[in-house]
């Protein structure tokens, strides 16, 4: 990185906190909320991400319906996250990388594909010092799409070319990349499968969040 670093952001979901969301039970739920009421066909039921599920089925119904279908379905992942937030556990080294940036300036952002409400109590219970928090429901897109990277960095008032994208999700580093970011890290933790990143071309790849600062702390301003 031949420029400072004005802002870092964060996926939070398996970067900042680990929580224990039910993802196949979420996806159970969604998949047959969209096959009673919204007619999904198979294409659309195949997909995996719920996401991608909702925005699918949503961009298939008259533009009169889309806003209370997108609530409704929006309505059964956060039903599942709540859930599954209730005893969020800190990830080793988030509060003190974090905290470690705040001090020195930097502007910080979580950029998730949680619901906003969710995304704020976890930021508080854990002791976050964020600035901005992105949620789903503040985009049209989500990531990998590069539209919550440029929100967050409007949001801190710098440009991607300043900022810093971190996560453990391809899709993270993909919309670090495609966003423009000066420079993106994955996080592979132990468990993961070694192609974790074969979607996308993180500029680093670490296995912890004090590896992590140790790239982002000698680049901030």
């Amino acid at each position: 990185m031949t420029k400072k670093l004005h802002a870092v952001l964060f996926d939070l979901d398996g970067t900042l906190v680990r929580t224990f969301i039910d993802f196949p039970a979420m996806r159970h739920e969604v998949q047959e909320r969209v096959r009673e009421l919204y007619h999904g066909d198979d294409t659309i039921l195949q997909n995996s991400d719920s996401l991608d599920v909702i925005a699918e089925t949503v961009a298939r119904l008259p533009p009169d319906q889309r806003e209370e279908a997108r609530n409704d379905l929006y309505s059964l992942l956060e039903k599942h996250e709540e859930v599954g937030c209730k005893n969020p556990e800190a990830i080793p080294g988030a509060t003190t990388l974090l905290h470690t940036l705040h001090s020195q300036g930097v502007g910080l952002a979580v950029v998730t594909r949680n619901a906003r409400r969710i995304a704020t109590a976890l930021c508080h219970r854990m002791r976050l010092p964020v600035n901005v928090i992105i949620a789903r429901e503040d985009t049209a897109t989500y990531k990998p799409h590069p539209e919550p990277i440029h929100r967050a960095c409007d949001r801190l008032r710098t440009a991607p070319e300043y900022a810093a994208m971190v996560g453990d999700l391809w899709a993270d580093v993909a919309a670090g990349v495609a966003a423009g970011c000066a420079t993106t890290i994955g996080i592979q933790w132990a468990h993961d499968p070694p192609d974790r990143f074969a979607k996308a071309k993180p500029s680093y790849i670490v296995t912890t969040l004090e590896e992590a600062g140790k790239i982002l702390l000698p680049a901030v301003r």
